[in-house]
């Protein structure tokens, strides 16, 4: 019986083999977290919608809302009626709230039905609670209907809101 001797000559290892296309790997491993991180930085934050046209019936009740919201009640009674701002005024000199900013809530304003003299606006606000369980949080919705009507052409709201309707 012969014996084969062991071969002397090594085989060839391919020039860069496996660790190349480990480094390739990672490489487009990172090109791509970086290219995912740029596009949502970029383009994943919703741009804040314009506010509503000022001359309509949401647009109304949404300069109602801010300035309510701000503490400017001057300013939130100059979108009432005459009657209205008369109410909201004698009920201001016996009301001692004042409103504080609050980031945690959203508010979307949108017309319900409106005709020539007439407009119901409908008002959600929304308010995040955050615990202190990770992960969890809860969210509380609430909708005010509010009247407009046509007030020397323009749009008015017929009943003032008492100012904390919009934090809670």
């Amino acid at each position: 019986m012969s014996q084969q001797e062991p071969s002397t000559a090594e085989q060839p290892r391919a020039a860069g083999g496996p660790d190349r296309f480990l480094l390739a790997i990672v490489a487009g491993t990172i090109l791509l977290v970086i290219a995912s991180i740029v596009i949502v930085v970029l383009f994943g934050r919703a741009r804040p919608s314009p506010p509503p046209d000022p001359n309509s019936p949401a647009g109304v009740v949404y300069a109602y809302v801010e300035a309510a919201r701000n503490g400017e009640s001057e300013k939130a009674r100059s979108f009432l009626t005459r009657s209205a701002r008369a109410q909201a005024e004698a009920r201001d000199r016996q009301d001692t709230y004042r409103p504080s900013r609050d980031d945690n809530v959203r508010i979307v304003v949108e017309t319900e039905s409106m005709s020539e003299t007439a407009a119901e606006v409908k008002v959600t606000i929304s308010r995040f609670y955050a615990r202190s369980d990770p992960f969890s949080s809860s969210t509380s919705h609430r909708d005010v209907t509010v009247k407009l009507v046509r007030e020397d052409g323009v749009w008015r709201i017929s009943q003032p809101l008492e100012p904390y309707t919009f934090y809670y």
